[in-house]
């Protein structure tokens, strides 16, 4: 179930039972991102503090909550209120028994990494190369190393709304072509081991076209929805005219009144709204220190303009 049909099942007029007072919001940069303190995810969400949090997501595209101390069971339960948890990478990179968690870790176990060792390493909206693209995604961080591993976000919606009007004129109806493959892509690097392999496989799936100027269906704010991770090309014009005005979207997108940098605590929660930022990890940490997060998602319809 999408994000907004969830919300549609609550009338704005409606008084929640036991409802006692509006959550407190924290803003966590200028732009955009808040923290909601007070909140156990390990116990039941109910309608009303559901509804406010879902508000807040939409609001501030970005949440945190902090010192939480969760299951695998929580963390699905609190994913499926905002849609079907999607599976991700691999068997040997998901939590046992629970394949909704994708494990995002350095860790090794009998000479064997035990989940996602680099994802995320360039700026992406997640899954924007499928024509259903990711709404939500949380990570619920178990081990963190002494230095590095932060994660850092870009308010998309922000950054349209400060392009020159002649700007967004060109970008008007336009289309953009996402691809998964780094093979590609001349703006990212092949790091992984067995990476050449694994995204010439990649090839057989195709590349899709998403409005560069994309529509929240809840909001209605308008979004630069393009990132260097997986726009490689814009439908209608020549490379030599796309590129460079990719490069200038993709400038702008990154600029420091657009960004909210999160430094990890342990037991942070953190989640965010795919269709309003990008987000990249930052990396900055050593092989033998160990990251150990835990991933779920979920996904929406394909972009609107």
């Amino acid at each position: 179930m999408l994000l907004e049909a969830v919300r549609g099942q609550y009338n704005q007029e409606q008084q929640f039972p036991g409802k006692a007072m509006p959550i407190e919001i924290r803003k966590l940069s200028e732009s955009f991102a808040a923290e909601i303190p007070g909140v156990d995810l390990a116990q039941d969400i109910g309608n009303d503090l559901f509804a406010e949090i879902y508000d807040a997501v939409i609001a501030h595209k970005v949440i945190l909550f902090r010192d939480q101390e969760i299951t695998p069971r929580h963390q699905i339960a609190f994913t499926e209120r905002f849609g079907k948890p999607e599976i991700m990478f691999t068997d040997e990179q998901r939590l046992e028994g629970r394949p909704e968690i994708a494990i995002l870790s350095n860790e090794i176990i009998d000479g064997k990494h035990i989940g996602v060792v680099a994802a995320g390493d360039y700026w992406h909206s997640d899954i924007s190369f499928k024509q259903k693209t990711g709404l939500t995604t949380f990570l619920y961080a178990q081990k963190l190393p002494r230095n590095g591993g932060d994660t850092e976000f870009s308010d998309i919606e922000a950054a349209y709304d400060d392009l020159p009007e002649e700007t967004k004129r060109r970008l008007a109806g336009q289309r953009g072509n996402h691809t998964q493959s780094k093979l590609r892509n001349p703006r990212t690097e092949v790091t992984r081991e067995g990476g050449e392999q694994y995204y010439r496989a990649l090839h057989k799936n195709g590349d899709v076209m998403h409005p560069i100027v994309r529509t929240h269906p809840v909001s209605g704010r308008k979004g630069l929805y393009v990132s260097p991770r997986f726009t490689i090309g814009i439908e209608a014009m020549d490379d030599d005219e796309a590129q460079p005005l990719l490069d200038e979207l993709f400038a702008h997108q990154s600029r420091p009144e657009y960004l909210y940098r999160h430094k990890w605590r342990p037991g942070d929660f953190l989640m965010w709204d795919n269709r309003g930022i990008n987000h990249r990890a930052c990396g900055g940490y050593a092989m033998d220190d160990i990251r150990l997060i835990h991933r779920t998602s979920t996904r929406c319809e394909a972009p609107i303009t």
